[in-house]
């Protein structure tokens, strides 16, 4: 397992902190069914495909990426054996405080999903077993769309995203360019 790369060069490529998050990551065919949720609500918010993701744990918050961090966090993960889920999105709504002007809009499932918590608690177990305290993390499954003005208070139903979630990254989240660039992966069994 590598570090991730240092940001060089120019000031606007320079982001103002990293944020180390455990994540899932949708695959193409996945991605491409959200957005094409996302069209439903015909909105010209930006859609976010380029990070699309769900979090499962928030790290780290950091002005730099300390050597040997990756692995440090890597560590504790060895063996992990965390079943893949299925995951079901099907409506469109807004998360955030009402006195926000841009909320996440977010696409949900309305049936309960307890699986992207239970990995959330066993990454957080593993991790403090270890030594390394990440915050503790309650995990509601939603995967951002977009950044607005608040959708439909009922949401917005849409057709049903199915999503199997069978590995687990790690993302460095270079905060002020809206990128995230992977560091690891753990597949789920």
């Amino acid at each position: 397992m590598q570090d991730a790369p240092q940001a060089q060069g120019t000031p606007q490529d320079i982001p103002r902190e990293h944020f180390l998050l455990f994540v899932v990551v949708p695959p193409p065919a996945v991605a491409a069914r959200i957005e094409d949720a996302w069209r439903l609500a015909q909105r010209r918010d930006r859609f976010r495909r380029a990070t699309l993701h769900m979090t499962i744990l928030p790290v780290i918050r950091s002005p730099q990426l300390a050597p040997g961090m990756v692995e440090a966090l890597g560590r504790p993960l060895d063996g992990l054996d965390f079943p893949a889920f299925d995951l079901v999105l099907d409506q469109l709504t807004t998360f955030g405080p009402p006195r926000r002007r841009d909320r996440p809009l977010v696409l949900v499932g309305r049936q309960e999903s307890p699986a992207p918590d239970a990995l959330c608690q066993t990454l957080w177990q593993r991790l403090a077993a270890a030594g390394l305290g990440a915050p503790k993390h309650r995990v509601t499954p939603h995967v951002t769309l977009a950044y607005g003005k608040p959708l439909p208070p009922e949401g917005i139903a849409v057709p049903p995203v199915h999503w199997r979630v069978d590995e687990l990254t790690l993302i460095d989240s270079l905060q002020g360019l809206g990128r995230h660039v992977p560091l690891a992966r753990w597949r789920l069994s």
